[in-house]
């Protein structure tokens, strides 16, 4: 559902609602085959950390990226109190860089010294941080479908992106279509209600 996978945007779509409207909502951290898909996915370790201990430290982190995205999404000044949240997160991460072979050429690796779990947390932050920093924090947009809150990077080249995927904007131009035609048939009928009143006052 994005132009611009990241594990941030994962963490932040892992609070899912219903895009019908049903108003069915699931925290898809609480699901351990999603947790596990999640971390795998972008490579993350949380070592020997409890289940429950990273499922409520990624909610937390989830909380604060969340807040950020939101801002960017409405053209709204961030708290500072979010950006210290990132920082800290960061911070507890110190880590060093190894060179190493990759399939065809060399890379350059981030080893992490701390605690796996907070490495994991500040790999996700550190995601959106380069996503705002190098990439244009204008493009972190929600879709506009008001039951579906779902993140996402607009990659488009005018950004004009509405919607987080198809199915959305399509079920919203049906929604606008119903209602401009529910519109119509209740102005038309308001129309012959009043002229079948005026008729009766000249009988």
């Amino acid at each position: 559902m994005s132009d611009n996978p990241a594990p941030w945007l994962d963490l932040l779509n892992s609070d899912w609602h219903d895009y019908l409207g049903s108003g069915r909502r699931e925290d898809r951290l609480d699901d351990p085959l999603w947790l596990d898909a999640f971390l795998r996915r972008w490579r993350l370790d949380t070592g020997r950390a409890s289940r429950d201990k990273v499922v409520a430290s990624f909610r937390g982190l989830r909380k604060t990226l969340r807040r950020l995205a939101d801002a960017f999404a409405a053209d709204r000044k961030s708290e500072r109190r979010d950006w210290e949240a990132v920082n800290a997160c960061l911070k507890r991460s110190p880590f060093i860089e190894e060179a190493g072979p990759a399939r065809t050429a060399v890379e350059l690796r981030r080893v992490p010294l701390g605690n796996p779990l907070d490495a994991a947390l500040a790999a996700v932050a550190s995601s959106f941080v380069e996503t705002v920093v190098r990439g244009d924090s204008s493009r972190i947009k929600i879709c506009g479908n008001k039951d579906c809150f779902w993140v996402f990077y607009d990659g488009s080249r005018n950004r004009s992106r509405r919607w987080c995927e198809d199915t959305c904007g399509n079920l919203m131009k049906v929604r606008d279509f119903r209602r401009r035609r529910k519109k119509r048939s209740r102005q038309v009928g308001a129309g012959g209600a009043a002229g079948k009143s005026r008729g009766a006052s000249h009988s």
